[in-house]
């Protein structure tokens, strides 16, 4: 029987109960899923509208984003500069390389080949003034790297924002998913609970009442005759 504090009933808190952990179980599974697509998107959307350099300084650009929070913290940097001289003061001075600048030597399957110390080979394109051209080794404080990758090679966007597609679409997958197994589930339970015996008699039809009695081959039916005697 249907009350309107059902849910207060013993049968109404293990259905309760069935259906959190049933819930909890479609969470598990769609934020592997969900985890699984935020990848894909990366790799496959976000990562490849990198450009060269963005590509080659992302993991720095990843450890001076979390260590630029950290008090007095410095760390190793690895650059890409040309020196030139400075025609007002005609002194050599070191400029950053921009990504419009290069052409990167690329392999057979299109990535980007390494030299003997494992640095990536990248050509200054024809016309592009220099004295010195060379990866450039410095440890300088984080809080300042992080602001020169920013600025100079991710057009002011922060990680957060690069990763904005995959996070953000992590998140739509998760959410979607688990409203939409849980939305099934509460739908199947409803179906099920409509055919429940105690719940009074059914109507079906003679397609359906033979599939769910294609296993009975006889009924014992009580009938009165001849002034009740059995039959």
């Amino acid at each position: 029987m249907k009350t309107a504090l059902g849910f207060l009933t013993e049968e109404g808190r293990t259905r309760s109960k069935n259906a959190a952990r049933r819930t909890s179980a479609y969470a598990v599974v769609m934020l592997l899923v969900a985890g699984a697509g935020g990848y894909a998107i990366y790799k496959y959307w976000v990562a490849s509208n990198l450009t060269t350099l963005q590509r080659v300084y992302f993991k720095q650009y990843l450890k001076s984003s979390y260590r630029s929070y950290l008090p007095n913290s410095r760390s190793h940097y690895t650059t890409l500069a040309r020196v030139v001289t400075d025609p007002n003061t005609k002194k050599d001075i070191s400029l950053a390389v921009r990504n419009d600048e290069i052409e990167p030597q690329l392999d057979g399957e299109g990535r980007i080949k390494l030299d003997k110390r494992r640095y990536p080979i990248i050509l200054l394109k024809s016309g592009i003034e220099y004295k010195q051209y060379s990866w450039l080794e410095t440890i300088s404080p984080d809080a300042i790297a992080y602001q020169w990758f920013r600025d100079t090679i991710y057009e002011g966007q922060s990680i957060s924002i690069i990763w904005r597609p995959a996070w953000f679409g992590g998140l739509l997958i998760f959410l979607l998913g688990t409203i939409g197994l849980t939305t099934l589930d509460v739908t199947a339970q409803r179906l099920y609970l409509k055919g429940e015996a105690i719940r009074g008699t059914r109507g079906l039809s003679p397609k359906q009442y033979a599939r769910e009695h294609r296993k009975e081959n006889s009924y014992g039916i009580r009938v009165y005759v001849d002034g009740g005697k059995d039959d």
